[in-house]
Formats: C-alpha cells, structure tokens, sequence
C-alpha cells in the first residue's frame, strides 16, 4: 500500500511526523504501539502517545491535559509579530482553549454545526462542488489535488462562514501568517517575523469590521450565528468571533482537503475498490469512516499536563507537553483487525478517532463529512472508470504542522 511506507530502522528518539517522516508514520507508529506505546520525540519536543485506549483517556481528561498550552505561546518578537500572535493566542479558545471559556465557545458554535444549519447550507454546497467537479476534464489525466481538492473546501468554509469569496486571496496569505504563528516563529527572523505581523495586521482590521458588519445585520452564516447571545444571555467579543472564523475556515480547508485526496487514492489503489463503489455496493458514509480512519490527515493533536498523572504504567509531569496520535489510534489492531488494510466492509470503521474525541472533538465534523460525500458521489458519476496515472509511485506529501496531505494526486479518466 503505497499511502503506508515502509522503514528499515526505527528510532523513535528523532520521530518527525510532520517533517522526515511525514511519508513512513504509520511504521514508526505501529513499532510504537508495539514496543513503547508512550515515548519523547525530540524534534516534537513532546511524549507522543499512540494507544487508541490511552489517547481517549487523555482526551477526556480536559482538566488534566490542557489544550490552552498546546501550542507554546511567542513571547518577545518584533512589536508587528507580537500585536498578531497575542491576538491569536489569546482568541482561538476553540481548538486551544479549555473550560470555561472553551464551554462558550463551543455552546455557541454548535448553533451553526446543528442538522437544520447544515441542511440549509447543503444545497448551495452542492452547487460549489459540482462547478467545480465540471471544471475538470471528462477524459485523460489530471491532478485531483491542485486542480480540485485544495480548492473546494475553502470556498465551502468561506461559504458557510459568510467570508466574502472576493477575498480569497487575501485569506490565503492571511492563514499563511497564522500558521506561520502557530509553528514556525523559532524558525523565522526579523525581517519575516515583522512582515507576518504586518500581514496579519490588515486581517485583524478586516476581520473586525465584518463581524461588526453581521452584528448589525446578520445573515444566514457562521459569523452571524457566532454574534448572538446564547441561551444563557453571554455572548463572545468580536475578537473571539474573527480569531473563530479564521480558524474554522484555516481547519476545514487543510483537513477536508486532504482527506478527499487520502480516500479517493485509497479507493484506487486497488481498482476493484472504485469499481465496487460504481456499482453502488458501498455505502458512502462506510467509504468516510474507513478512509479518515485508514489514512488521517490530522494525525495528533497537542496537549499540555496541567498536574502529574499516570496512563497505563507512565507518569506524567506537571508541564509536560504530550501528542495524542489519532492516526495510531485508528491503527490500534486491539481495536481494529489487520488496521493497516483499507476494508471498505469493516465492521466497526466508525469507532475511527479521525475527528478527536471529547470536548476538543472536530466541531466541524458533519460539515466535513457531507462535503466529503457529495464530493465522492459527484466524482464516482463523472467518472465511473478512474484510475492512478502511476499506481507503483509512492505518494509525495506537503510537510505542514499538525497535517497529512497530498502534494499531487495524478489519475487518469477513461
């Protein structure tokens, strides 16, 4: 299976999952769960944990493992660079915040991710994805990830979020500084650093006015739903609204973009797979839940030990920081038999950790599970006969922070 490499020698001490060996994971996972379910990374500078067991545990242990941390806060850049990182450290609270804050937030976004909301957004999803499934050519070869997958879910969360599509440019490069914050300052120097701050800093007064914009007069959109009161008479600041609304969009746009390119080369990595779901002998819903659990694009998340505590037979330190590795998770064989096969009849596929688990769970999940579908139903009646342009070559994937993705996906259409 080409989406799983293998390795000759396993060190664990230099595991890079988002670096060197972004292409061979799974390997160093499965010696992992094996041999040291628990170990220090040194180019993640965290204990990485790879048990499904263990990795539920923890996640449902918020006030002991603390997202708040999970990413180190930037202290003493440039004042451009700082302005920007204090704003987005200190208003993402739902990917790295915990209780009580982190309760609103979520009580609050869970308005715009229940069945009705995405409902009335799937009509006009549909629409996105279809032009541009049709931009794509009826025969010959093409490149399924640049031509198609790394678009679609950014114009959805634009969509859906109430982001004006004009600015699609500018958002690239704004959530280009925002990662650049999140993983990258050690590596950046003055100069970047400053131009970053200045970068972001126009997306902060942007930001602002268009929550401003839905305060006073809201739509039918994710910013409009973030700048109500809850039941309870709170509400969040317009900083929280605008730091939400990029985040939500920077996270649907890598993981569902990805994840549409991990399961279509699952899917054709043995043709017999693509041809079973022609026919319509696989449920849709079946093919998501083994494919994010087969190859996950985000493989872990971060977390901080707030106090000492033990899992398993390990103690943990106050101030340790941790990787939860969902991607080991849902390749646990005490969990999942011969995990590392795509089995498009697995019976327990949807018991997958691809989306988290506990409070930090992927509040956008059935957003992403619907675009997923409508993009596989649309691509399996365009085109009933798919294939890899070059099944034996191996997958090239894009080294990002926290992400497992494609660089290219060539198939040819017959």
């Amino acid at each position: 299976m080409t989406s799983h490499q293998a390795v000759e020698t396993v060190d664990l001490r230099s595991f890079d999952p988002f670096g060197a060996h972004v292409a061979s994971i799974y390997q160093y996972l499965e010696h992992a769960r094996e041999s040291e379910p628990i170990f220090y990374s040194e180019p993640l500078q965290a204990w990485c944990v790879t048990r499904y067991d263990d990795i539920k545990k923890i996640a449902s242990d918020p006030s002991t493992f603390s997202s708040s941390n999970s990413f180190p806060r930037p202290t003493g850049l440039p004042a451009e660079a700082q302005e920007a990182a204090d704003f987005i450290f200190s208003n993402t609270i739902v990917t790295i915040g915990d209780p009580p804050r982190h309760t609103l937030v979520r009580r609050i976004l869970h308005e715009g991710f229940k069945p009705g909301t995405i409902a009335r957004f799937e009509p006009d999803i549909r629409k996105i994805i279809t032009k541009h499934v049709e931009l794509l050519p009826l025969r010959g070869s093409f490149d399924l990830a640049g031509e198609f997958a790394h678009t679609i879910p950014l114009e959805v969360g634009m969509y859906v979020t109430g982001f004006p599509l004009s600015e699609n440019d500018n958002l690239r490069g704004w959530m280009a500084d925002q990662v650049a914050f999140f993983a990258g300052t050690a590596w950046l120097n003055e100069r970047q650093l400053i131009e970053h701050g200045r970068n972001y800093a126009e997306a902060i007064v942007y930001l602002r006015e268009l929550v401003r914009l839905r305060r006073a007069e809201p739509r039918d959109d994710l910013i409009s739903i973030m700048t109500r009161r809850d039941e309870q008479g709170e509400m969040l600041t317009d900083d929280e609204v605008a730091a939400q609304t990029m985040g939500l969009i920077a996270a649907g746009w890598e993981n569902t973009s990805n994840a549409i390119t991990n399961i279509v080369r699952a899917l054709l990595e043995d043709p017999d797979r693509w041809e079973r779901f022609v026919r319509g002998e696989v449920d849709i819903d079946q093919i998501i839940a083994e494919g994010v659990r087969y190859d996950t694009s985000v493989p872990g998340l971060f977390r901080t030990v707030a106090e000492d505590a033990t899992v398993g037979s390990f103690t943990f330190r106050r101030g340790d920081r941790i990787l939860l590795f969902y991607a080991s998770a849902n390749h646990d064989k005490n969990h999942f038999a011969s995990p590392e096969e795509f089995q498009l009849d697995r019976p327990n596929a949807k018991k997958h950790l691809a989306f988290g688990h506990g409070i930090h769970n992927c509040i956008g999940a059935a957003l992403a599970k619907l675009e997923l579908s409508l993009v596989l139903a649309l691509l399996k009646d365009r085109y009933p006969r798919l294939r890899l342009a070059d099944a034996s070559a191996p997958p090239r994937y894009r080294k990002i922070s926290q992400h497992r993705g494609q660089e290219t996906l060539e198939v040819v259409a017959e």
